[in-house]
Parts: C-alpha cells; structure tokens; sequence
C-alpha cells in the first residue's frame, strides 16, 4: 500500500525500554491500538552524538550526524577560526538563540524530507530546511516557548501546544503530505529528573493522548487509512549520579579553555565542546596554529600524558581521535581499536583487548554486519558511529564519550542535571521507531527511517544517503 500522507512525532529522548513498559502496562492504549495492531515498534541505533538537535538529523534526510556536517549541540570550526573574521562562523552552541543558525550549518548538500514534500508543516523543529515560511508553524515562538519552560521546568506546556498545533493542522483545511511534530516534554523531564520519574512518564501519556485525538480528527475526515503515522526518539537518556567540570580539569591541566559560556577568552590551547553533558569535542593548538586537526602521534607529542590522564578519570569511558591514513583510534582502559573503510567495507582491528568488550568481530564487515554483530552489546554500532561523525570537518581532534552515570559538564548546567545522553552507550544509543506499517527488518539505525517512509510513500530514495529502507 501506498500511503498519501505522513505524521512523524519525534518523542525526544524516549528509550524503547520504557515505551515497552507502558505498553505492557496498558497506559498507551491509542498507540498499541492505532500503531502496533497494525504496524511495530523496532528498537533503532541513534546517531553519534545521541543528543537533540543533531540527532534529529536522520529522520529529516537519511544522513548521520556527520554526513551533515553538524557533530554536536556544541562545535569549534578551526579553520574559520585560524582564518579569522566573525567569531559565530568559528563555534556554535545550540542551547539558546544560537539554534536558528543550525538549519544553514547543515551541509548545503543535503535534502530534507521537508524538501521532497512542498507544502510540509513543521511544530518545534529547530531544523527546519525546506518548510515555507507559512508552514512552519512555529518560526517565532520556539525560542520563547522553550526559554519560559526551561526558567519554569513546565515542559509540559511546549507538548500540550505541540499536540493543539498538530490537531489546529489535521482539523483544518490543509492537507500537507508532510507533518513533523517534536513533543520535547520526555527529554527535559528526564533531565529534572530521572527516565522513569511519574512526570517523565506522563510525557509519554500525553504522547498517546495526541495520537487518539489524530486518528479521530484523520477517521472524521475519512483519511485515516491512508496516512502513515509514526513515532521516533533522537536519543535515550541514563541517570546521572556524578559530574566532572571537564573545563575544571583542563585548567588544572594547565590548559586554559575555550568553552560556552566564556567565549570570549582568546588565549586558549584547547576548546571543549559538550553535547548532551555524556560527550565532549576537544579541539588541540599546534605549533602552526588552529587551522590543521591532530592526530592521535601529535597530540601525544603536544601534550603528553593528557590522552593517558583522561583516560584514568572514571567519568571517562571511552576515547576516539584521528590514526594514520584515515583510520579512526577507539580508546578504553580495556584496550584499544583502529577502524577505517577499505574497499566499500569497514576494517576493525583489535590491538590488544576490544576497547568496546566486544566478543571476536570479523576484520572486514558491511555496515550492516556491525550493526547486526554489535546491536545487542553495550555499545551497539560504535565502529561505524565513529567513522560517521569524524566525516564532519568540525569534529574535534579528541571525542569524549562519558562513563554511565557521569556526565561532562557540571558548573554551567542550570538546573542540575539528572539524567544524560550523548554517548556511546547503549541508554543512550537506542531509540524507538514505532509504525503503523509493517517493518521487515528487525534491527534499525535512526537513519533507515526516512528512506522507510519515502519507500511507503512511493516516492524515490535518494542515492547519496547514510539510511537504507526497512520494507
């Protein structure tokens, strides 16, 4: 069946885990009747960082976060740095006003489902390209919304306008072939809280709630069966126990940093750039400047001994930066990895102990081989994540990925945060992909969903994309 329209609701930060639970328990009667009767909730790989903003990145244009070329809420460009001009060219954070800028950071190469349906509605999407002027309901009034949220922690309020938006849509005499729909009420909730927390697991009610009301306004209009509606989530979140001021040890270091909020300071030596608090860029000086990344020989060589301190803190899980002819360096306490792309296929090497603990893995898989060897592990998809995001020429020379229950930023986070996301790790890393249309394959990156709903439309999947159809 070819179906007319789409609805997807981006239900940010929810894990599957916890979907699941609520199923079992009956509290999402609308999605288990109008969804899953029909359709499935499959659990997919988020891309790395899993962290709102660039992780909304796969649903809208089949493409990794680093495909797109936009590898964290927060980034440093070191080569518009060291060519000097505008300081908003060089670094960017997406918490704030800054995020209006991120639809023009996104590669210009890139479509976005937007682009392929004129006429597309969008409801609290930051990222955004391609909708209208008229279409994006809600161009001004984001900003605002989530300011007054986050001064009075009621996220509710930006859901509950969400779903009144989206019904204003669906009762009125457009028809867009296109909605997307972000509900941020799970993530920030999570944040404040715990992923489990009642007022976390209201989000998720207020989730079904919004679906009942949809498909009675669709089967009013006697459009029902004919609309594809989805569910999606950019990222899961883990409980936070301890912080580490990452900008606080690097001073300690002797390594005056470039951070948000204090990016006015021009005598740096590195400049860290924290993402959803569980993964942070750091970008190194050389002896010639800003303008050449390192590699792992010269950043050992520059500045001894900080890979081997940073690994020694426990708040730090893992470690990624830049080999010889390509390759990517995947660092742990268990061990150590080289990962590149020979030949169409992915080449994994373990020196050592697997940095990951991942049982004897072939040297040689297809994307789809890591994502099948690796999918139930700790750190499902990690080698291929990490070939992904260093694709973006603002990825740092070093990349982060915290320990469980640590996060990365512990002085400018206001409130205090609770949970995280951004890492590597599987909580943070799975996501739910729920459809009211059968899925033939059972084991999914964020990514796969759009060329899935482009194929259900029957409209043509672009070539040059990250995703691959799941019917």
């Amino acid at each position: 069946m070819t179906f007319r329209r789409c609805i997807l609701l981006l239900a940010d930060g929810a894990r599957p885990d916890v979907f699941q639970k609520l199923i079992s328990e009956g509290r999402l009667p609308a999605i288990e009747e109008f969804l899953l009767k029909e359709g499935a909730l499959t659990p997919a790989v988020s891309t790395f960082p899993s962290t709102t903003g660039p992780a909304y990145l796969p649903f809208l244009t089949g493409c990794h976060a680093g495909t797109c070329n936009l590898p964290g809420i927060r980034w440093f460009d070191r080569k518009k740095y060291a060519q000097g001009g505008l300081p908003l060219r060089s670094f960017r954070s997406y918490v704030g006003p800054e995020s209006l800028l991120m639809n023009g950071d996104v590669s210009p190469n890139i479509s976005t489902l937007f682009d392929i349906f004129p006429g597309s509605v969008n409801i609290f999407s930051p990222i955004n390209r391609g909708v209208s002027f008229r279409h994006n309901k809600t161009k001004f009034s984001r900003i605002w919304y989530c300011y007054y949220s986050h001064l009075t922690d009621h996220w509710s309020l930006i859901d509950k306008a969400s779903a009144k938006k989206l019904m204003t849509v669906i009762e009125g005499d457009e028809d867009p072939e296109f909605i997307f729909a972000v509900f941020p009420g799970i993530d920030e909730h999570s944040h404040l809280g715990d992923p489990f927390h009642p007022v976390t697991l209201a989000s998720y009610e207020l989730i079904d709630r919004t679906v009942a009301s949809l498909v009675a306004a669709l089967k009013k209009k006697g459009c029902w069966e004919e609309t594809l509606l989805g569910i999606v989530s950019d990222h899961g979140l883990s409980s936070t126990q301890k912080h580490l001021s990452l900008n606080q040890f690097l001073d300690q270091e002797g390594l005056r940093p470039f951070h948000y909020p204090f990016i006015f300071n021009r005598k740096f030596q590195v400049a860290n750039m924290v993402s959803g608090n569980g993964m942070s860029h750091l970008y190194f000086k050389n002896k010639q400047g800003w303008e050449k990344a390192l590699l792992e020989e010269e950043i050992r060589a520059d500045y001894p001994g900080i890979l081997e301190k940073l690994l020694a803190r426990p708040e730090i899980d893992l470690i990624s930066c830049r080999g010889q002819g390509g390759e990517i360096i995947a660092l742990s306490r268990r061990g150590r990895a080289r990962i590149g792309e020979r030949q169409g296929k992915i080449f994994y090497q373990v020196e050592g102990a697997d940095p990951f603990g991942y049982p004897a893995l072939p040297e040689m898989m297809s994307p789809r081989e890591i994502l099948e060897k690796t999918f139930d592990t700790d750190y499902p998809d990690a080698p291929m994540q990490l070939m992904q995001i260093f694709r973006s020429e603002r990825t740092g020379d070093v990349i982060l990925s915290a320990a469980k229950g640590y996060d990365l930023r512990k002085r400018y986070e206001v409130p205090e945060h609770k949970s995280s996301h951004g890492s590597l790790h599987r909580e943070h890393m799975m996501t739910p992909f729920i459809l009211n249309a059968p899925l033939q394959k059972k084991m999914a990156r964020t990514v796969d969903v759009f060329p899935t709903l482009l194929k259900l439309m029957g409209r043509e999947i672009p070539q040059e994309i990250d995703g691959e159809s799941l019917v």
